[in-house]
């Protein structure tokens, strides 16, 4: 062989070694994403759905259209297209707009002006039993389980790994906000991180820092802290002919998850000190949290967020009174002793939570100032208001 001749052999193999190279994790996600798609058909076709119905779950779910045609050929062309991207907003939760009375019936919302507005102004959202019963304000440490009361309903937060931890403080109240705003958004389970957290995040001005004590590790350790987390809902009921009962709803946060580490360089740790999510992570959630969501999340201010988001106190204070005061048609009085329960994490002496607690409810009412209530030595007394997001401007960003 001559050495013209191997020369050119030894470049040749090593331009089709470098394009193998570069295209193997092209592939390697390829085939990640190819046996994720396989088990969710094998999933929903175990929960009696035909083929079509499968098909038009994942057509909401945005999968790529040439694997859905390889997986379905019995099904005409015709059916392979997205469908229109729309907010799926519950209805009981959406304030009306500003001209219309507080009794207009859900169904008369004009859901094409709601969309409009919640694009414009930044509308957030927050499930509904996490503003009644929320999560630990600091870091509960070895506790495995956490319990709040609210009136009728009781949240037991859990984990299936102890070793993570509960998740806690401002970072999981956010997560939880952008998890539920994706799905009521997307109308999807599936919720994709990486960059997508980062804009999050960065609308509310948090500042985005990277290393061991970096605020994208603060967040990827709460990520995987509600990936593990459980969610225990028990709520007594009572039908129009005043039977009582009870509604118990015990669900994962998340039944499955893939998460990508920007920082391959940084040494590998479980509840994620250190790294950051990257791009091409995603989460599924529960089905049984997913169509909770749907049915009971509470619009927020994403403005109202920004402002208050350095403290778990001030989120918490200000998504009840938006949630209270949108369904309250009368005054109503709620005892410290009520809002101890609900709010008060640990506070000791109950002087020392009204302290906090008022000091939160001043910062909440700068940003809901049409928020009408009367402090007491029994309590708060909360007055029919105007709805907050009526009269939301459109976020400077």
């Amino acid at each position: 062989m001559s050495h013209g001749y191997r020369t050119e052999f030894t470049r040749n193999a090593r331009e089709r070694l470098e394009k193998v190279r570069a295209e193997t994790p092209q592939l390697e996600h390829l085939r990640i994403k190819s046996s994720i798609l396989d088990r969710r058909i094998e999933k929903y076709a175990s929960q009696g759905l035909t083929r079509a119905a499968i098909l038009e779950q994942l057509l909401a779910a945005r999968w790529p259209l040439d694997q859905l045609r390889t997986r379905f050929p019995e099904l005409p062309e015709s059916v392979f297209s997205y469908p229109a991207l729309s907010i799926r907003v519950p209805p009981v939760q959406v304030p009306a707009p500003a001209t219309a009375s507080p009794s207009t019936p859900a169904g008369n919302i004009d859901h094409a002006k709601l969309n409009a507005v919640t694009a414009a102004e930044g509308i957030s959202f927050q499930y509904v039993p996490l503003i009644q019963c929320s999560f630990p304000h600091a870091d509960p440490k070895d506790a495995t389980k956490f319990t709040r009361k609210n009136g009728w309903l009781e949240l037991t937060l859990g984990t299936t790994h102890p070793d993570t931890g509960l998740p806690y403080g401002v970072p999981a109240r956010l997560l939880t906000i952008y998890c539920t705003s994706e799905a009521v958004r997307t109308n999807s389970p599936e919720i994709y991180l990486g960059d997508s957290v980062h804009d999050f995040l960065r609308r509310l001005d948090v500042p985005i820092t990277r290393g061991a004590r970096g605020s994208l590790s603060v967040y990827a350790n709460q990520l995987l802290r509600l990936i593990h987390s459980t969610l225990s809902i028990d709520e007594n009921i009572r039908d129009g002919a005043g039977r009582q009962g009870l509604h118990m709803r015990q669900a994962l946060f998340v039944e499955e998850a893939r998460l990508w580490w920007d920082d391959p360089e940084q040494p590998k740790n479980r509840k994620g000190a250190g790294r950051s999510i990257g791009n091409g992570s995603s989460l599924m959630l529960s089905s049984v949290l997913f169509h909770s969501i749907l049915e009971r999340s509470a619009p927020l201010a994403t403005s109202a967020i920004k402002r208050l988001r350095k403290s778990p106190m001030d989120l918490d204070v200000y998504a009840w009174l938006v949630h209270r005061l949108f369904h309250l048609s009368k005054p109503s009085m709620v005892s410290w002793e009520q809002l101890s329960n609900q709010f008060g994490h640990n506070y000791g002496l109950p002087r020392k939570f009204r302290h906090f607690f008022l000091g939160s409810l001043k910062r909440v009412s700068a940003v809901y100032p049409e928020a009408k209530l009367q402090i007491s030595e029994s309590g708060v007394l909360l007055l029919p208001s105007r709805p907050h997001l009526a009269n939301t401007k459109p976020s400077k960003r």
